[in-house]
């Protein structure tokens, strides 16, 4: 439905009890894993929200979950699932916010720009201590957080290393051939190409099974099965499948073309 606004992130709760989707309008919503039902909805007028995260596992009690939303003119928001309503705005941006993560703590949002700035700001205090400029001219696509304790953390879109083997990087739509390659970091080559039919516009690996999930502007989405070496394709869109998400259980896959979000349930075979 063109008459509606495109969806641009789905995040998941810690616990996978809820899903968050942002979009064109201004939207942030709260959906229930379960019921598949809205439970949640903020709104922000005349602006788009662009990119979204939920606070990490180290926020565990309900009073600590949030939801921090970027925005097109250059704002920060954070938002409270257990009040719901905006705790804090912030604008650390000059311009439209295209990124956003929480560290590993929640203590910290990390967030970047359409024009490569990544500001590092603090939720309790509402002060951003540090910019950097080293991408400057070029949007920051992603943001990634680990620890020193944990290598657990989401793939960015194109490029991921396996959740089941951290040591091989897995990108797509980076060369001429319309290919997924797998870079071995052990061997410092790579050790393997998966021929597509199109060019990639989206990726996630599931954390669980050898899956890729890989989704095309011929609003076809593919599933690959690295350790069979099949594929399955599945043409349930009407548009783009611009983003493809695995839950943090691999049980479910979310997949988003435009303003459409199709929800499938993924089985061990």
């Amino acid at each position: 439905d063109r008459g509606s606004l495109q969806v641009n992130e789905v995040v998941f709760s810690p616990s996978e009890s809820h899903c968050a989707t942002c979009g064109e309008d201004g939207s942030v919503r709260v959906w229930s894993l379960a019921s598949l039902e809205l439970v949640i909805q903020f709104q922000v007028l005349n602006q788009s929200c662009l990119c979204l995260a939920w606070s990490p596992p180290a926020c565990g009690r309900p009073e600590q979950q949030r939801l921090a939303a970027g925005y097109s003119d250059g704002t920060l928001r954070l938002f409270s699932i257990s009040r719901t309503a905006m705790e804090l705005k912030m604008r650390p941006h000059p311009s439209a916010l295209t990124a956003v993560a929480f560290s590993t703590d929640g203590q910290t949002v990390l967030s970047g720009d359409k024009d490569g700035l990544v500001a590092v700001s603090r939720p309790c205090t509402g002060m951003t201590f540090r910019v950097l400029s080293d991408h400057r001219g070029a949007p920051i696509s992603t943001i990634q957080v680990t620890s020193k304790e944990t290598q657990d953390h989401q793939p960015p879109a194109l490029a991921a290393f396996c959740p089941w083997d951290r040591l091989l990087l897995v990108h797509a739509g980076l060369g001429v051939h319309k290919e997924v390659t797998v870079y071995s970091l052990r061997q410092k080559q790579v050790v393997e190409r998966i021929s597509l039919p199109f060019f990639a516009i989206s990726l996630s690996l599931s954390p669980g099974a050898h899956l890729l999930a890989i989704g095309f502007a011929e609003c076809l989405l593919r599933l690959v099965d690295c350790a069979l070496g099949t594929a399955q394709d599945f043409a349930g869109h009407g548009d783009a499948v611009h983003l493809c998400r695995f839950t943090p259980s691999a049980r479910l896959l979310f997949t988003v073309a435009y303003n459409e979000i199709l929800v499938w349930e993924v089985t061990s075979h």
